[in-house]
């Protein structure tokens, strides 16, 4: 396999060249905008890889750039390039098994993972099994970018986390996030879904991804009732999470999301620190 199999592109294939010119011209233009030291060691490779993702996604503009114009949008099409790339180095290198479907009681299953705090160090083989292809890709300066889901044309999804925030509450919202696109939004997954989860987006398959990735991890019945909400105590967060099976620090999140009071909790929800933990550095 070459690292250019899974692109739409080949030299067997046709292309409208002025559409596909327009798509170079714009990867140009996004790759100035990224600095230097996020360009990558060979900035013509990196710039190919954009123009086709791009190119394919001419027609399904927002599908590629979720994030704002600009300099975040260009950060964005480089991160998922690389993305790309080391799912497709990881595909020529490795036996993946053949994705075989996601379900919502898979989800479910997955999240209980949680509990155990060590679990990022897991999740790559863990999905790996499932046919799942996961990245985690440093974040760009500028680029506003949590994550990415897309398929490979061989049918294998890909799941690249920039970890742009290190607590566990965002690691384990943001993996379910694009989990929960590979099981609702299967067929709209040739091209790369990019999201930045502090946007609140009126999109709807946002919205529903929001939605499966919270209950995967708390079943809205069992959280309209918990009582932590109200009390905004450690000990019923911790008691709480015990119930479901889950990280405390996912509930202690998820409070602070929906009341919007990111000041409460904050020595449980920083205690563990994600990308120090995956990249060696905070």
């Amino acid at each position: 396999m070459s690292e250019h199999d899974d692109f739409p592109l080949s030299p067997a294939c046709w292309a409208d060249s002025a559409a596909f010119y327009d798509a170079f011209l714009k990867a140009e233009e996004f790759l100035a905008a990224v600095p230097a030291k996020s360009r990558g060691s060979n900035p013509d490779r990196t710039i190919h890889k954009i123009a086709v993702d791009l190119y394919a996604s001419r027609a399904e503009p927002g599908n590629l750039m979720r994030a704002a114009a600009g300099a975040e949008a260009a950060g964005a099409a480089v991160w998922v390039s690389k993305v790309r790339t080391l799912a497709q180095w990881l595909c020529a290198s490795t036996a993946i098994p053949k994705f075989s479907g996601l379900s919502k009681d898979d989800l479910s299953r997955l999240s209980k993972m949680s509990s155990d705090l060590a679990s990022p160090l897991l999740m790559e083989r863990v999905l790996l099994d499932r046919g799942i292809i996961l990245v985690y890709e440093r974040a760009i300066p500028a680029a506003k970018v949590d994550g990415v889901v897309f398929k490979l044309k061989n049918g294998n999804p890909v799941i690249g986390l920039s970890l742009r925030y290190a607590r566990l509450d965002h690691y384990w919202f943001t993996l379910m996030h694009e989990l929960a696109h590979v099981v609702l939004h299967d067929e709209q997954l040739s091209t790369p879904i990019v999201d930045d989860l502090d946007v609140d987006s009126s999109d709807l398959i946002e919205r529903q991804a929001n939605r499966l990735a919270a209950n995967s991890m708390i079943p809205s019945n069992l959280w309209r009732t918990s009582p932590a909400k109200a009390s905004l105590a450690e000990a019923d967060v911790k008691s709480f999470a015990a119930e479901l099976g889950i990280a405390p620090h996912i509930v202690a999140g998820r409070i602070r999301r929906e009341l919007g009071k990111h000041d409460v909790f904050a020595p449980l929800v920083h205690s563990v620190n994600v990308r120090e933990m995956l990249f060696g550095e905070d």
